[in-house]
């Protein structure tokens, strides 16, 4: 009887993730569409800044040539990331709310997966009395109320309903930008903006690099 309410349990939690990546993905398809969008805009630009730097060396035009599209480049990623970031953190009300909901059905999903790994493969049950949710102080009073009443109602509803019953918002705060921290006994997921923007940047750096200057890396390579 227990092996059967553990595999229906497993069954049912892995049916929950795979519709939580579904999600993520169609989350991911809309912000990198959104970001091809700004980046298609500025590759004028960028090619123009090259060119001229270009013409200005003639008499070392392939090393300056070379180092002025480096610099530029890494200029225009800077910029491009830079005007993400800002879109992001000026998210507010609804949007951000939203945003808070994904982020904790992220961190919820990746603790429930490590507690039925450690359950099936150890025989340990490691889940915690409570899952605390942390927000900095500015977002805790704004959204403090809102965010576990908001994550029952909509992404938390194909999650277990004991780790439901076990959400609730820490006491606490903490020093972060944004985003949020979930605390599960001493274990700590943290989904703080400045992380989860850092992560995002070192997962799509190249992709986005090929988006800006695929064609022009191709061209220095026929000149070389």
């Amino acid at each position: 009887m227990t092996g059967k309410i553990l595999a229906d349990a497993e069954a049912d939690a892995r049916r929950t993730l795979d519709a939580a990546d579904a999600d993520c993905a169609a989350i991911t398809a809309r912000v990198e569409a959104e970001l091809e969008a700004e980046l298609e805009a500025m590759r004028e630009a960028c090619d123009r800044e090259c060119q001229a730097l270009i013409l200005r060396a003639r008499s070392s035009a392939q090393m300056v040539k070379r180092n002025a599209m480096l610099e530029a480049r890494a200029a225009i990623m800077e910029e491009a990331y830079d005007k993400a970031e800002h879109n992001i953190r000026d998210l507010s009300g609804d949007a951000y709310l939203e945003l808070l909901t994904k982020m904790l059905r992220t961190a919820l999903k990746d603790r429930l997966e490590s507690e039925a790994d450690s359950l099936r493969l150890y025989g340990e049950d490691i889940s915690p009395d409570a899952y605390e949710v942390v927000l900095s102080e500015r977002d805790r009073d704004t959204y403090g109320d809102a965010l576990p009443a908001t994550f029952r109602r909509g992404l938390g509803a194909k999650f277990p309903q004991s780790a439901l019953s076990k959400l609730v918002l820490a006491s606490d705060t903490a020093a972060i930008d944004g985003g949020l921290i979930l605390r599960c006994g001493p274990v700590e997921v943290n989904c703080a903006l400045s992380m989860l923007l850092a992560e995002g940047r070192r997962e799509t750096e190249v992709r986005v690099s090929h988006i800006l200057f695929g064609a022009a890396d191709r061209g220095d390579g026929d000149e070389a």
